[in-house]
């Protein structure tokens, strides 16, 4: 039985091969060179990209980096403060983006 999740997965990956044109493989390297194992570690950039996401409010793509963060070893903890910093950052551009409200015309 495929859930809403797996559904959701399916339906990204197969949007991308629809794209053609070798869209899927470069989008695949692109994703495998950037969150390999470097200055940060994989783990720490499996967190970054959970914080990244929800930040953005994309629900799936918190759904699959939450998954990546804890196969790199991540605690709920460690996620749930990630996710944190993302909302602190989102409520700070809204002030700054209200804050042009004090501009005089």
């Amino acid at each position: 039985m495929i859930d809403d999740k797996g559904a959701e997965d399916s339906r990204v990956e197969e949007f991308i091969a629809a794209l053609g044109g070798g869209a899927e493989s470069a989008f695949g390297r692109l994703m495998t060179e950037i969150m390999k194992e470097g200055s940060i570690s994989e783990k720490d950039k499996a967190l970054i990209a959970l914080a990244c996401s929800a930040a953005v409010r994309c629900d799936q793509c918190i759904r699959r980096h939450k998954k990546m963060a804890l196969l790199k070893g991540a605690s709920r903890e460690e996620m749930l403060e990630a996710a944190a910093i993302a909302g602190l950052v989102r409520m700070g551009s809204g002030y700054n983006t209200a804050a042009l409200l004090l501009d005089e015309e």
